[in-house]
């Protein structure tokens, strides 16, 4: 593993999925359960982030997907075999599912018995897909499946008819084991478990050869179930297993379960890994070695992520000892390096362009090549008196002033940007990319968004990397547009620069919404910056509003216009700061 691994780059190291811009793998804190979905793109994967807090006897635990551990080192190593049988288990569906396959079939049925059909006919295929592609992450999908016996209510006291046999048939086809007492739904259970077996032969088959289609197979199995399940009664709830996909409502596990440390040591665990077709681990020295490694791996999880979290806090903690404004809150966006590199495959051309023409503007007000006046540069004297040369410019050069810029970026995320999202961004990250070409010092620029919240993308302290890049592609466009707020945060930033070149670059529509008298705060804030010598410009993405707000600013419809207007105000405030 590299170094600074925690959840999210962990996932991905395990992840069957490599290609960042073909699928989403995101770690996310806001969902209880792993979330999988459809964008314009491809699936979405989101794995739950483990929460830490105190039990009743005030001993810190851990929990992720409603187990709880203890947060010694036998709970973190069980707590990431959870976590990875849910990687394992949704980035199989990434390279095994075909959920598009099913769209005619789903139209005129019930869509949550549909959802539960599909989900059981794919979760097939992805076992399938983790015995090929790594066998050894079957002992961490029987780990996780011997949890959600434990966690599960007796099935025969539920009282509607279909989510026994929906529960059954998960249980069975999942673990092997069947919970259910009434002789009639086994019989139903196990009929339509064999039908899966069957299918989950076809499976292994296609896999083994690339010419044999599923297309038919998936929909005769799919009538099958769902004609079966809809015939016993109204679906209430769809039931799932907690490690895998959420399907929606869903009672059939008891909300919180707290984990026995010997839980690999009984019988469940055996019968389950037995049933996916895993071996018991040996005692050998070769089993314990795997172990202490695996052991090793866990604790550098665990101190990267709570490292990270700890940074995370005192840059925040920062900025909340800043705040003066109205904003709710000072935060981080969610990770997602996907989306960013989706962004930059859009404006790269053009983000390179801009970058291109920006440094040579910068060179040409830094540099003058010809210049005929100030200090004799002696190596130059002797060199134009030695060739006898006309040359007169033997004067020393000022020092690169392109080392004496900062610059802020600020990015309106609010609802009323969310129509021009895609353009917002590939504006942002080609300011960002073009910041970091033209700017040596990471710590003299930053890039931030706001709406009713202000979110920092990166810190000063920060270097562009691949974590500030996530952020940019986690950003979500909701909520009022605190624009004079967001101002007067960034000038505090920035106002104890010393360079001689202080920049705040805004991107938004131009409507500053969310309290009453914002056009007089906006306006005295612009005033307040403007007269402490801060440069500031207004890029209206896809709106001329901006213009009425900033003396300096610029209305871009295209990429293509960006490039041409935007200089030109940068060259403006560089000649400005590089005459004073």
């Amino acid at each position: 593993m590299v170094n600074h691994v925690g959840f999210l780059e962990y996932a991905w190291s395990i992840s069957f999925e490599k290609d960042w811009l073909k699928t989403k793998l995101l770690v996310s804190p806001r969902f209880n359960f792993p979330q999988l979905v459809l964008d314009e793109v491809g699936l979405v994967t989101i794995i739950p982030e483990p929460k830490v807090s105190k039990n009743a006897e005030e001993e810190k635990t851990i929990s992720l997907m409603g187990y709880v551990f203890p947060s010694d080192p036998l709970g973190k190593t069980q707590l990431v075999s959870l976590f990875r049988a849910s990687v394992f288990h949704l980035s199989a569906h990434v390279v095994s599912a075909s959920l598009r396959d099913y769209e005619e079939w789903r139209k005129t049925k019930d869509p949550r018995l549909a959802k539960f059909t599909i989900s059981l006919i794919e979760d097939v295929k992805a076992e399938a897909c983790v015995r090929l592609l790594h066998a050894d992450g079957l002992a961490d999908l029987a780990f996780a499946n011997t949890l959600a016996l434990q966690r599960l209510r007796r099935i025969d006291k539920m009282a509607n008819p279909a989510t026994r046999i929906m529960t059954g048939l998960l249980v069975k086809t999942n673990t092997g084991s069947t919970e259910t007492h009434s002789e009639n739904e086994r019989k139903t259970i196990t009929d339509l478990v064999g039908l899966l077996r069957e299918f989950k032969e076809k499976v292994v088959l296609s896999s083994k050869d690339g010419k044999v289609s599923l297309k038919e197979d998936q929909e005769r199995v799919a009538d099958k179930i769902y004609g079966t399940i809809e015939d016993v009664g109204p679906v209430t709830e769809v039931p799932f297993l907690p490690h895998t996909e959420e399907l929606g409502s869903c009672s059939i596990l008891y909300p919180c379960y707290t984990v026995n440390p010997d839980v690999t040591l009984g019988d469940n665990f055996k019968k389950c890994l037995q049933f996916l077709g895993g071996t018991i681990p040996s005692s050998e020295g070769g089993e314990e070695l795997r172990e202490k490694k695996f052991a090793a791996e866990v604790a550098q999880i665990f101190e990267s992520w709570e490292r990270q979290k700890e940074k995370e806090e005192k840059t925040l903690s920062v900025y909340e000892n800043l705040l003066s404004t109205k904003f709710k809150s000072v935060e981080t966006p969610e990770k997602d390096y996907s989306e960013y590199l989706r962004v930059k495959a859009r404006c790269k051309g053009d983000s390179h362009k801009l970058t291109g023409t920006l440094l040579v503007a910068t060179d040409a007000i830094d540099e003058d090549p010809n210049k005929l006046y100030g200090v004799l540069d002696l190596q130059e004297v002797i060199q134009v008196i030695a060739s006898k040369s006309p040359r007169m410019d033997v004067f020393m050069l000022d020092e690169n002033k392109s080392k004496s810029y900062s610059w802020v970026i600020l990015l309106d995320a609010s609802r009323s940007m969310k129509s021009n999202k895609d353009f917002a961004l590939e504006l942002f990250v080609s300011l960002g990319e073009a910041a970091n070409a033209l700017l040596m010092d990471p710590t003299s620029w930053g890039m931030y968004a706001f709406n009713d919240r202000f979110f920092i993308i990166k810190d000063p302290k920060e270097r562009y990397n691949t974590e500030v890049k996530s952020r940019i592609g986690g950003m979500e466009f909701e909520g009022s547009t605190f624009m004079p707020d967001a101002l007067s945060l960034a000038g505090q930033v920035i106002k104890p620069r010393p360079e001689n070149l202080r920049l705040i670059t805004i991107i938004s529509d131009g409507w500053p919404y969310g309290y009453p008298d914002m056009d007089a705060a906006l306006s005295e804030t612009i005033n307040t910056l403007q007269g402490g010598n801060i440069a500031l410009i207004g890029i209206g993405a896809q709106s001329r509003r901006m213009d009425f707000l900033f003396k300096s600013s610029c209305s871009v419809y295209t990429l293509r216009d960006f490039t041409k207007k935007f200089p030109n105000l940068y060259f403006e405030a560089s000649k400005i700061a590089a005459e004073t």
